[in-house]
């Protein structure tokens, strides 16, 4: 009866293991709890033998990153280990932190992925380790936004960067543009793990590393120095990152993780140049909520030179602002400009100065208290 029992148990492992290769002890994410980082802990992470300290682990053999990534075979390479346990450790905060602001933005980088079918999905997570999903983030090297473009690789990309929007920060623009920068370095080098390094260091950077070391394998590559220490660690840190998002549970920081309450959010077509503060009112959304999916904008108005300015809103905003158009466009305004005020300068006396109805100024900033302007306070003047 018991070697019964054990042969019906035995096979039903075995028929479990044929039907997933994700099922193996959990000796593998023991490994990465239990605490702060500690110099023991990272010693232990990175001496862990997978075939000797838990029951099964894929073999990575030919298989590409992403692959390996989906059966964690790829938890074989003892940098990839180091990462997860890093960001684990003493990188936990930026992890759960770039995972919550990852909810925001998600489904409409998402969307983007979905008609670009020839990039990886994984790749929609880049963000995780460039910007924590912040598209404010600014870099020690000036590199901004979610997909952290400098402007020497912006600007041959069409993101356009002046004193009213940066395109960097813009969600759809910036992501489309980081899919065509992409997949132009995937067909340079045939290789994803390399076009996502060069992504990081340059292709210039990764090609010379190629040509120096005679080598186009990554590893290979890391292990003979060619390559900056930062372009080395980059993959690994990516991969640790994306295998922590996708296995939030299992890695234990799931119950960490505060997501936000995300509304359905479309695009509104702006026909004249509007101030946010107008837009906010009157389609009753904070005016916070409209920064958060427009962080483009520089100001609190819409681009004087821009004609159908795509605004992204909560769709009952945008609903709400469709119903209430002639209040938005009573006035039509062709050109903005900007004012400081000055010390001892009044609405009227501003009015005066580029010749302009005073209303006109208090209801295109949506002024409630004039009284309450105050010097150094910015005003838009609509022309």
């Amino acid at each position: 009866m018991r070697l019964a029992k054990f042969i019906i148990t035995a096979a039903i492992f075995l028929a479990i293991i044929g039907h997933s290769q994700n099922v193996f002890s959990w000796g593998l994410f023991n490994l990465f709890s239990g605490g702060p980082f500690t110099p023991e802990g990272l010693e232990s992470v990175m001496n862990f033998d997978p075939d000797k300290d838990i029951l099964y682990l894929p073999r990575i053999g030919n298989k590409n990153i992403f692959e390996s990534m989906d059966d964690l075979s790829i938890c074989r390479n003892p940098e990839v280990r180091k990462y997860i346990y890093i960001y684990l450790t003493r990188g936990r905060e930026y992890c759960i932190r770039s995972i919550e602001r990852s909810h925001i933005y998600g489904g409409i980088i998402n969307e983007i992925f979905a008609k670009n079918g020839d990039i990886p999905d994984e790749i929609a997570l880049l963000p995780l380790l460039e910007s924590g999903f912040n598209p404010n983030a600014v870099s020690r090297s000036k590199a901004v936004g979610l997909w952290q473009f400098v402007g020497n690789t912006s600007r041959p990309l069409g993101l356009r960067t002046d004193k009213w929007i940066d395109e960097r920060r813009d969600i759809e623009k910036s992501t489309e543009a980081a899919i065509r920068h992409l997949r132009n370095l995937h067909r340079i080098f045939n290789s994803w793990e390399l076009a996502l390094t060069a992504y990081n260091g340059g292709a210039g950077h990764v090609a010379r590393a190629i040509k120096k070391s005679g080598t186009r394998d990554l590893q290979e590559l890391i292990a003979r120095g060619a390559l900056s220490k930062e372009s080395s660690e980059y993959l690994h840190r990516y991969i640790a990152l994306v295998l922590i998002y996708k296995n939030q549970r299992l890695f234990d920081i799931y119950d960490e993780i505060a997501v936000p309450e995300i509304p359905r959010t479309e695009n509104y077509m702006v026909k004249y140049p509007v101030n946010i503060n107008r837009v906010s009112e009157l389609a009753g959304t904070p005016k916070k909520v409209i920064e958060t999916y427009n962080p483009e904008l520089n100001r609190s108005a819409i681009p004087p030179y821009a004609k159908d300015y795509s605004l992204r809103l909560p769709a009952e905003a945008k609903d709400r602002l469709k119903s209430r158009e002639e209040d938005l466009y009573r006035e039509r305004v062709t050109n903005v400009r900007t004012h400081r005020i000055r010390s001892g300068e009044c609405l009227s006396a501003i009015a005066r100065l580029y010749n302009v109805n005073t209303v006109r100024i208090i209801r295109f900033n949506a002024i409630r208290d004039p009284d309450s302007l105050k010097a150094g306070d910015i005003l838009y003047i609509p022309f």
